[in-house]
């Protein structure tokens, strides 16, 4: 039997799994999980670190956003050629190469020179940019009767290593003497471990096989897919804004750089939870559109506290900054797998959605940036969040249609 007759035979309800033992399980389990906690942590330890690298390489806000975007822009860019690895090498293969990238792109970060720093932000964006897509399709066939719950672990981990990462940039600057280089690098340490773990799961390597050809509509022509993908990119571009300047901005109103760092991880941290409760809110809504009014109220809130009272309660606004940015991450994820009309259009939904929305939020941080550079202050930067969350609501209203995209009638 070739592998192009392959997709005519009826599957192995084992071949899927690749093992069958609980140990190999639960060490697939904690593979999956090293992989999550390796997905934003390496990102994320950037921001409280912005001030001090700034300064010492003496970079405009323009150039302190790109090390931000640019991975941002790898997820938009290759979001849509990443399965294509998984076919050709094999997902794990695959995984195992891309964690290998992580902890290369994380030892160029921190080497201290700029345009190196460069290279390495591309190295470690790309490699993330496969694992997004390639993640999820691990889980539903390694783990084919637990995907809720081992998504639901995958999803924790990769928030709390963002988290984390947030939390320990500081005091590890601290710890070296100031040297920040050490905070970046640590990532690159802890890639190296994950890719290590990583090895014993080549054994259970599967290519994917390609499926029948099927009818297929075009996603890029259908205004529903445009409107969920406009609703991801929106809800992208404030988290990475707000991952990348949050910090940044509370320092330049007079906050400490440790309790600025504070305050990102507090903004990371109320974003778990709500990430878990923000499918079962919208789901106990009838009426869609009043569900997603009520999951931007943390936004609504937030958003005018932090741009016009930003040290009076900055812990206020960065828990409603959290929830906010918590709630729309899981939504869009949640409606990217329930507006499909079917598994194949689900998937293609998946890729247009991310690609586009990724490259959506890739103008944030540098926009961002580039506004303060240009203005001197924060002000006008500050209103530009105004404007993504009224498009973003306008577009989550849009997108939370329960009608479904595809199918024989379109």
């Amino acid at each position: 039997m070739t592998e192009k007759t392959a997709p005519h035979t009826a599957p192995n309800p084992d071949a899927g799994r690749g093992f069958n033992r609980l140990g190999a399980h639960i060490w697939f389990l904690i593979a999956i999980l090293l992989l999550a906690a390796n997905m934003r942590g390496s990102i994320v330890g950037l921001g409280p670190l912005a001030e001090i690298i700034g300064t010492d390489l003496s970079l405009s806000g323009t150039e302190l956003g790109l090390l931000t975007t640019l991975p941002v822009l790898s997820f938009g860019v290759l979001s849509i050629f990443a399965p294509r690895l998984g076919q050709r090498f094999g997902i794990e293969a695959t995984l195992l190469a891309m964690l290998l990238f992580i902890a290369v792109g994380q030892g160029l970060r921190a080497s201290g020179a700029y345009d190196i720093m460069v290279i390495g932000t591309i190295i470690l964006g790309a490699a993330i940019a496969v694992m997004n897509v390639l993640t999820p399709s691990l889980v539903r066939r390694s783990f084919p009767t637990h995907v809720a719950l081992v998504t639901a672990l995958y999803t924790f981990t990769m928030s709390t290593g963002a988290t984390v990462a947030a939390f320990v940039s500081i005091p590890i600057r601290n710890a070296a003497d100031g040297d920040w280089r050490w905070s970046l690098g640590v990532w690159a340490v802890f890639a190296a471990i994950a890719f290590v773990c990583w090895l014993p799961m080549l054994r259970y390597r599967h290519k994917t096989v390609a499926v029948a050809p099927i009818a297929q509509i075009s996603l890029w022509k259908n205004v529903e897919a445009w409107w969920l993908a406009l609703f991801f990119g929106c809800q992208s571009l404030m988290f990475y804004t707000g991952t990348a300047w949050v910090a940044k901005v509370f320092i330049d109103h007079g906050i400490s750089e440790a309790e600025a760092a504070t305050l990102l991880t507090v903004f990371n941290v109320f974003g778990i939870p709500a990430a878990f409760a923000a499918p079962l809110i919208y789901s106990k809504f009838r009426n869609k559109k009043l569900a997603m009014l009520v999951l931007h109220i943390p936004l609504i809130i937030a958003v005018p506290g932090f741009v016009f009272a930003t040290t009076e309660l900055p812990y206020l606004w960065a828990v409603c900054l959290g929830l906010g940015q918590g709630s729309m991450i899981s939504i869009a994820l949640t409606l990217v797998g329930m507006r499909g009309a079917d598994p194949q259009t689900s998937a293609r939904l998946s890729g247009m959605a991310q690609s586009v929305g990724y490259l959506f939020a890739a103008i944030g941080p540098v926009l961002f940036g580039a506004l303060h550079d240009l203005l001197g202050d924060w002000q006008v930067a500050l209103y530009f969040l105004f404007v993504v969350v009224a498009i973003q609501l306008v577009a989550a209203m849009r997108a939370g249609s329960v009608e479904k995209i595809g199918g024989p009638q379109t």
